[in-house]
């Protein structure tokens, strides 16, 4: 099931990327995008799934439907949709706690993180995926700001921000590139 949702958000990403503009506003357009939303959906929940119970994470931002927070001792970001946050609504860097797989809180206990640099922790981290057996696509990239250690890149397959080491980056590869990762290594797409 997971190699499917992986390949079906992917695949659907990727078709959107391409033929977004030719198809704007149609019953098409509209369709992809009910679907992607309910595949994201269902990744989410897959991936909230496997959170332990009583996990702590830190509340971030809104972005559309979701919560964004992350854990930074393991440098990963959860959406978690808005629907799953009972009791207090969470301010900027404020613990939340997993209390079931549909019930998040804040949790007054935990130690806060600092709201004045969220951005900064958020930019170390990397959203939690969907472990899966096959790649049967290709990832494409689209490189943002190369900086000293990483280059900030759009996975174009998912919609998502990552950060990609600098060592991994082709070394002619400059802002604004899509970069295809594929057999373990990028390159720069022509």
């Amino acid at each position: 099931m997971n190699d499917l949702l992986n390949f079906s958000y992917n695949a659907l990403n990727l078709l959107d990327n391409q033929v977004h503009d030719n198809i704007k506003g149609s019953l098409v357009d509209n369709f992809i995008h009910e679907l992607q939303n309910y595949l994201e959906l269902q990744t989410n929940n897959k991936i909230l799934e496997t959170l332990p119970k009583n996990s702590n994470l830190h509340f971030a931002k809104f972005e559309g439907n979701y919560a964004v927070c992350f854990d930074y001792s393991s440098k990963t970001i959860y959406n978690i949709p808005k629907s799953y946050l009972k009791g207090a609504t969470p301010e900027v860097g404020e613990a939340l706690r997993k209390v079931s797989f549909k019930d998040f809180r804040v949790d007054y206990s935990g130690i806060p993180a600092n709201a004045n640099n969220i951005n900064e922790l958020l930019n170390e981290c990397s959203y939690a995926t969907i472990s899966s057996k096959i790649n049967i696509l290709p990832e494409y990239y689209q490189i943002s700001d190369i900086g000293i250690d990483f280059a900030v890149c759009k996975n174009l397959n998912n919609n998502k921000t990552e950060n990609i080491p600098i060592d991994d980056i082709p070394k002619n590869a400059k802002n604004g590139d899509t970069l295809i990762y594929k057999d373990g290594k990028f390159i720069i797409k022509n």
